[in-house]
């Protein structure tokens, strides 16, 4: 079986993968832009060159005066940006390192965490061993599996008593007339009514047989009211020997020191989850960078959309239209072989603004599969998928699913789904299922095998002493109130196989 703690590292190297996608990706974008705002003073240089060959000496003034403003403000401002951008990079390679950081220790923490859990498990399994051999604890057992099992009877019936009512009780309840007699009370000290309504409903009762139909249907309800009445009473029962049976465990739990350790472990868990805590708070502020990163190299930042206005301001001077006219109408050599370079950069414009447009988008899809396996990740950790107990039964499936998420073939959503479907608790010393959590299931008392792989113990109104790891923020499981009031652990009740 997979362990949980190689399971998160796959994880995590999956998102380092992305992450290194998403700097390529932006080395791609941030050489486009620069590119894309190189091209267009060229190209305003070109025209301006155009314009000296043909125009005259005043007009070619004017438009030069123009170029060279616009040029010089363009120049400017892509230096300005360069400069923003070098410390908006360097934010993030600090940023990314403390999250490199972060993340080792995190590790550490964990195999404390672990170390802890391990030693509960130990424990655990050695007072489990013990009470197999203490006589006073099996005779309790023993009443409590009765009592139990009694109260399983007793549910039934009940419920087969009620299942039966309501189905033979349907053809009375559908005849108008016997209803009427009944809801009125008549044939009990509850009917009344004057000596016509007397008369009548006598009349009523005699002609539908009333009164053999009124003792079956009180028998039909009363019955399932006497059996709920009983199950109640022999659960409350079993509720007390199962009270019994757990106090032994609690108590034998607590000579072997499993309170101190659980509440290590519990004072380790809640550090673990204040260092996640600001982990994912690093992350987030990583991704906000990372978001205003993308709209410098994907030539969306406020520095490239003057820089490019700025040209463009130029470029639609009124005297170009003079130059296209003196361009067509020369024989010049000089100004043919610009405005053939001319047409060739603007195919090269037209080209890159396509590459960028097709860059921006697998770049941001690249940033949302990042966030999405960031949110897989944290529900993996808050789960404790990662504890020392935790395993994973298919390791090539949720590889492979992965490596699907990678290439954009599955969702965050599909990935954790397969998580969590492959997701058991490995074999250890103790078993969540022993004692009181394997009441209402048939097993061998002395028995060694005390798992089954891949079953759930069934809901109930009681808990177990003994539980797998809980939650963040969730269930887990149940241990009873000790005497002063307070209780251990917490969540849902449950029982499982037998010990």
């Amino acid at each position: 079986m997979w362990a949980g703690t190689s399971a998160l590292g796959s994880i995590d190297q999956t998102l380092q993968t992305i992450r290194n996608e998403v700097v390529r990706l932006d080395g791609q974008l941030n050489q486009l832009s620069n590119q894309m705002a190189a091209n267009q003073r060229h190209r305003s240089k070109l025209i301006n060159d155009i314009a000296g060959v043909r125009l005259a000496e005043i007009e070619r003034g004017q438009l030069t005066s123009s170029f060279n403003a616009a040029d010089q403000q363009a120049a400017e401002l892509l230096a300005q940006r360069e400069n923003a951008l070098q410390q908006l990079n360097a934010e993030i390679d600090e940023i990314n390192q403390a999250l490199l950081d972060a993340e080792a220790t995190r590790l550490e923490m964990l195999a404390k965490v672990n170390d802890s859990s391990q030693k509960i498990v130990d424990v655990e399994g050695e007072v489990q061993a013990k009470l197999r051999l203490d006589d006073a604890y099996l005779a309790q057992f023993a009443q409590a599996q009765q009592a139990e099992s009694v109260s399983t009877q007793a549910e039934q019936k009940m419920q087969q008593a009620q299942a039966s009512m309501a189905e033979k009780a349907a053809s009375y309840q559908a005849d108008a007339l016997f209803m009427y007699l009944w809801e009125r009370g008549y044939g009990t000290t509850d009917y009344s009514g004057g000596l016509l309504g007397r008369f009548m409903d006598s009349w009523v009762a005699r002609v539908i047989n009333y009164e053999p139909a009124r003792v079956n249907y009180w028998n039909l309800i009363e019955i399932p009211k006497r059996l709920e009445e009983h199950a109640d009473r022999v659960a409350a029962a079993a509720d007390a020997e199962h009270m019994t049976l757990q106090q032994l465990e609690l108590n034998a739990l607590e000579v072997a020191g499993v309170t101190s350790l659980e509440s290590d472990l519990e004072a380790l868990r809640n550090t673990l989850d204040a260092h996640d805590d600001q982990l994912e708070s690093v992350e987030s502020q990583l991704n906000v960078l990372l978001d205003q990163r993308a709209l410098y190299i994907a030539g969306e930042d406020d520095y490239i959309k003057q820089c490019l206005a700025r040209l463009t301001q130029a470029l639609d001077h009124q005297s170009l239209q003079s130059v296209h006219q003196y361009v067509r109408a020369t024989h010049s050599p000089t100004d043919d072989m610009l405005v053939l370079e001319l047409q060739s950069l603007e195919d090269k414009l037209d080209d890159v603004e396509g590459d960028l447009a097709d860059i921006r988008t697998l770049h941001d899809r690249k940033l949302g599969k990042l966030k999405e396996l960031e949110k897989v990740r944290r529900d993996f950790k808050n789960s404790r998928f990662d504890d020392v107990r935790s395993g994973f039964g298919n390791q090539a499936l949720i590889a492979n699913v992965l490596g699907q998420f990678i290439q954009g073939v599955v969702s965050g959503g599909d990935v954790w789904r397969v998580i969590k479907r492959n997701q058991r608790y490995r074999q250890v010393a103790s078993s969540p299922e022993f004692g009181s959590g394997g009441l209402g299931q048939i097993a061998d008392i002395l028995g060694d095998e005390l798992m089954r792989k891949g079953r759930r113990s069934r809901n109930s109104r009681r808990g177990s002493t003994w539980h797998w790891p809980k939650p963040r923020g969730g269930g887990g499981g149940f241990r009873v109130p000790r005497s002063g009031g307070g209780s251990r652990g917490g969540g849902g009740f449950k029982t499982g196989g037998g010990f």
